[in-house]
């Protein structure tokens, strides 16, 4: 047998495969980049500069503050003070929720509007307190039943007063509000209005006549009063002191006599 040729095969060479270069930001991009960040960056300076100059008081200072209103009670000289130096600012940065607050805390002040109107002005309009009676010394209630300080302003001598607990004034606002309008039908005015510690009501009229109500002070009672009033009453009121209403079916009257002796009756 013949010998067997092994034939070796030469290894396969390994073909090398080309590198990829690297991706790098074009030039001319970059350039725009950094030209863009720099305009960027510019106008953020500028624009802050020119925030802080508006803030500055000096720049577009308020000229003129406008008051709007119709008052009875205020003078425009004690809602300058009260301001004061809150206008003394620029145009941007004056604080018009802090000026209204001030305004409103004044006594005969209901509500406060401020707005700014370009370039230099501040309006303020205001809405005066509308008094329904006087509470206590030296205090007012108004229509709404709220109390407020009178500020050592004289009152309208027709203005009635409420006597009460503390704490009543807007209940005392409410009834009044409700008697006047059926007292009007025989032209009567309330002068005082009492609701006293026992929860009982009282009003003195403005002829002088009071009347005496229970806890309730019932709108049936009133119309009694009124309707017999304005049918008998009338050319008597002179004569009469008191009118007691705390019946179930009609009322008593307390008649002044000519020696100062009171005589009573009863209606109903």
């Amino acid at each position: 047998m013949g010998a067997r040729r092994i034939v070796k095969k030469a290894p396969s060479a390994r073909v090398a495969k080309p590198s990829l270069p690297r991706w790098q930001w074009p030039q001319w991009l970059h350039r725009h980049l950094l030209v863009g960040a720099l305009m960027v960056a510019m106008v953020a300076g500028l624009l802050g500069a020119g925030l802080w100059r508006l803030a500055q008081p000096d720049t577009l200072p308020i000229q003129r503050v406008q008051v709007e209103g119709e008052f009875r009670f205020l003078a425009r000289q004690d809602l300058d003070a009260a301001i004061g130096e809150l206008v003394n600012r620029g145009f941007f940065n004056v604080d018009v929720q802090a000026i209204k607050q001030v305004l409103e805390e004044q006594p005969w002040v209901d509500t406060a509007s401020v707005r700014r109107i370009w370039p230099d002005t501040l309006r303020v309009e205001i809405a005066e307190q509308v008094p329904l009676a006087q509470w206590n010394a030296s205090q007012v209630v108004n229509v709404r039943g709220e109390v407020f300080a009178a500020a050592d302003k004289p009152l309208p001598e027709t203005l009635p007063r409420f006597v009460g607990p503390a704490g009543s004034a807007e209940l005392l606002a409410q009834r009044y509000q409700a008697m006047s309008a059926q007292l009007a039908k025989a032209d009567l005015m309330i002068a005082q209005l009492v609701l006293n510690q026992r929860r009982a009501w009282q009003v003195s009229l403005n002829n002088g006549v009071q009347l005496l109500f229970g806890r309730t002070a019932s709108e049936e009672q009133l119309t009694r009063f009124v309707s017999a009033y304005a049918s008998v009453l009338t050319n008597k009121a002179q004569q009469i002191r008191l009118v007691d209403l705390r019946y179930t079916n009609g009322f008593s009257v307390q008649w002044k006599s000519a020696d100062g002796a009171v005589a009573n009756g009863k209606l109903g």
